[in-house]
């Protein structure tokens, strides 16, 4: 698992995350921060609701916070998440269907929120919690949210779902244009100009890096100017201007307080690696005692664990010891979160300078099985050739390794959008085909769909397809807005959650499962978005190409 895949393992909720961020009042907004008595009462409720919590006496008391300052937006957020908390705590209780006891507790809360509208009808700030309660019916909520700005144009908090609504249906301008505009209304929330800057991606990627940056710049020491940096030294391809925006990120958000800064610390250390592997090991060392949590202390002691093994095996072979290389390297940590394929190239180097070249071969046939780059081929290829392998050979070697592990892709018969022809598997025989599982609404799905896209435009000619399977039925209204105002094309298929998991194992989005020609699942990719990320999916599927029929292409 990658940086990036931290990052998206941490934002995968992010309707949730946008909904239970406080924000401070915004000038002119009729928004409030809540009375000394609102906010007396929220702190009761919240004393009620903590340990063993007593929800009755908790969602009382917030309701009676939100009558003492009818305005107060953190209250209806309370309101709203302790309601939905209250009603699983009473399904486990009576051993009754959770979803049910949800339906009929946010029912009630409806139906309350509806009373109090009507009683106050220019009431900004409900009309925006009402929004909240339509949970996936996007279209209802998005009402809501547009009476909420319409009573109140400097009220941040609705644009930032309507952004969602519009990103969700692939309406990019309209997307960065509410972004922009919470940003503008309300200047003293960082999180409206993150999220406008991150936005700008999808109009100029060039401007959205330098918005980014500049969070940091007008939020000096907040956790979104730590974020800004983060995906600004992601996004940035040059290696030299992504090292410069990490080393930014570590002089002005110290990694031992800042979670996002900890996290791009790991795409750091990948960057060192490729230039300077000292460098790296420095980073790793000096991170692993500047940790104060167990955790992250335990992580960055193992990533200078490894970074030692890469200066010192390297010395060693240069000492002319490969034989002491290969037992370091053996032994040598392989931490999650960073690419370990460099003491894999290392061990393989030693290996046929120890005069064993068949186990330096094997041992990287095995790494391409896996995660390919172009260095792990280039050496295939040249201890290949040392073993007086040909191409064919070696590809033969390859493909022996994969076959065996291959496993039947299951096959099915879906409806496609937006017509609802039965689509099946089997269909595509002969052609190399991403099953995709994903949903509008799931933010490191569409934040790999450009990604898939570039690697389907460079293959598609070839045979390659994509099949994008969405899993929440719900949202069905969105997916051929957002394919085609986002000109993927993609299939997209119906189906539902359930079905993914029963039959492909998916349990989170996105799930990838890369079907070669014969239908059998073959990689399993994790979430393609950063460049090593895509050319490792573009080895997989050209490997897969290569031994598909000639006639793929054409069918």
């Amino acid at each position: 698992m990658t940086a990036a895949d931290r990052a998206w393992a941490a934002s995968a909720c992010l309707l949730t995350i946008l909904m239970a961020i406080p924000a401070a009042q915004p000038a002119g907004s009729t928004e409030s921060k809540g009375t000394p008595e609102a906010k007396t009462l929220l702190a009761q409720a919240e004393a009620a609701l903590r340990g063993a919590p007593d929800y009755d006496k908790g969602l009382a008391l917030l309701k009676q916070a939100i009558q003492a300052d009818p305005h107060f937006a953190d209250a209806y957020e309370r309101l709203e998440s302790a309601t939905r908390q209250g009603a699983i705590a009473h399904a486990n209780q009576a051993k009754e269907k959770t979803s049910d006891a949800i339906d009929r507790a946010m029912a009630d809360l409806k139906k309350q929120y509806a009373a109090w509208a009507a009683a106050d009808p220019k009431n900004a700030i409900l009309a925006w919690a009402q929004g909240a309660l339509e949970d996936k019916d996007w279209a209802a909520a998005g009402k809501f949210y547009e009476r909420a700005v319409a009573l109140d144009p400097k009220f941040a908090r609705p644009y930032l779902q309507l952004s969602l609504i519009a990103d969700f249906a692939g309406e990019n301008q309209k997307q960065v244009d509410y972004l922009k505009q919470a940003a503008d209304v309300d200047p003293q929330d960082p999180q409206y100009f993150f999220y406008w800057a991150s936005a700008m991606k999808s109009i100029d990627p060039a401007r959205s890096i330098q918005l980014l940056q500049q969070v940091a710049d007008k939020y000096p020491g907040t956790e979104r100017g730590a974020q800004g940096l983060y995906w600004a030294a992601f996004e940035t391809h040059d290696l030299s201007k992504k090292i410069a925006i990490y080393e930014r990120l570590r002089r002005e958000f110290p990694p031992a307080k800042s979670g996002w800064s900890e996290s791009g610390m790991s795409g750091l250390l990948d960057a060192y690696q490729r230039v300077d592997a000292a460098k790296a090991l420095a980073l790793a060392s000096d991170l692993a005692a500047e940790m104060s949590s167990p955790s992250d202390k335990k992580t960055w002691t193992d990533f200078a664990s490894y970074a030692r093994a890469v200066v010192d095996a390297r010395g060693l072979i240069a000492q002319s010891r490969p034989a002491d290389a290969v037992a370091l390297i053996d032994k040598a940590p392989r931490p999650k979160y960073i690419d370990t394929t460099p003491l894999d190239l290392l061990k393989a180097q030693a290996q046929a300078g120890a005069g064993n070249t068949a186990a330096a071969y094997d041992g990287l046939v095995a790494v391409a099985t896996k995660t390919p780059t172009d260095d792990v081929n280039a050496a295939i290829t040249a201890y290949g050739a040392a073993l007086g392998k040909p191409a064919a050979a070696i590809d033969a070697d390859l493909w022996a390794r994969l076959e065996a592990g291959a496993k039947p892709a299951p096959d099915f018969a879906l409806p496609d959008y937006p017509d609802g022809r039965t689509v099946r598997l089997a269909d595509y025989r002969g052609k190399v085909v991403l099953v995709n599982f994903w949903y509008p609404s799931c933010g490191p799905c569409r934040g790999e769909f450009p990604t898939l896209q570039r690697v389907l435009d460079k293959f598609k000619d070839r045979g390659f397809v994509i099949l994008a399977l969405n899993v929440y039925p719900e949202e069905d209204a969105f997916v051929m807005p957002y394919m085609t105002n986002n000109h993927f094309s993609f299939r997209p298929l119906k189906t539902d959650a359930d079905w993914a998991e029963k039959n492909y194992g998916a349990r989170g989005y996105p799930t990838n499962a890369l079907v070669d020609a014969e239908g059998r699942v073959i990689f399993r990719p994790g979430v393609i978005r950063g460049e090593s990320e895509q050319r490792t999916f573009e080895l997989q599927v050209e490997t897969l190409l290569k031994h598909a029929p000639p006639h793929a292409a054409a069918q």
